[in-house]
């Protein structure tokens, strides 16, 4: 698909430094969350894993050879948690460095592990089906094309046979959660451990045009 210098396609594995970057250059927007504490070298190596995952589906806008967005998505939410454990010592080194520096990171970090055994006494994510992961693009950029890149994901998905995506949105990004009570149905609402409230939405997935 291309809009003005803009172009979607799939991403591949050798996206990851790019996507990365792309993630790591949001955080003046939205700095909350264990995976941007623990710094963009230990972005590469988890989307260097994501990207690897047969399961995976992330759709990126590309603008004269630079990626200015992705949006990412799991077909299969238990098996990415699986995906995460077989590389837990990969992702451990990445984030030596992070909590040297801020030991009380390390907490933060294992519960969020612990989590991917999928007990329902401490939730970060839905854990089961399809499920939405991150939505990011650069400030700078024309934010409209955003949601025709997302658009695009969801088209995928339901054009592989998925009919319906669960996703969260923490409600103190604001326009956020508000453009999501619009298209999706809220089914849960979740407190993290730091204080965050997170809501668990569902949203119907629609065939492309």
């Amino acid at each position: 698909m291309i809009m003005s210098e803009i172009k979607f396609r799939l991403a591949k594995p050798s996206d990851a430094k790019q996507i990365a970057h792309c993630h790591w250059h949001v955080r003046d927007r939205y700095s909350e969350g264990i995976f941007l504490s623990l710094g963009e070298g230990f972005l590469r190596t988890l989307y260097r894993i994501l990207l690897d995952d047969p399961w995976e589906v992330t759709i990126c806008a590309e603008k004269n050879g630079k990626i200015i967005g992705f949006s990412n998505a799991t077909l299969n939410g238990r098996a990415q948690a699986e995906n995460y454990k077989r590389h837990r010592f990969r992702l451990g080194v990445a984030a030596l460095k992070a909590i040297i520096l801020h030991p009380h990171l390390l907490k933060e970090l294992w519960l969020r592990y612990k989590s991917l055994d999928g007990d329902d006494k401490q939730r970060f994510v839905h854990m089961d089906g399809v499920r939405g992961e991150y939505w990011c693009w650069m400030k700078d950029e024309d934010s409209l094309l955003s949601i025709d890149m997302d658009n695009a994901k969801g088209h995928i998905m339901y054009d592989l046979g998925y009919r319906e995506c669960y996703f969260e949105v923490d409600k103190f990004n604001t326009h956020v959660y508000k453009y999501h009570l619009k298209r999706a149905e809220p089914i849960e609402e979740i407190t993290l451990p730091d204080g965050r409230e997170r809501v668990l939405f569902k949203i119907k997935l629609k065939p492309g045009k």
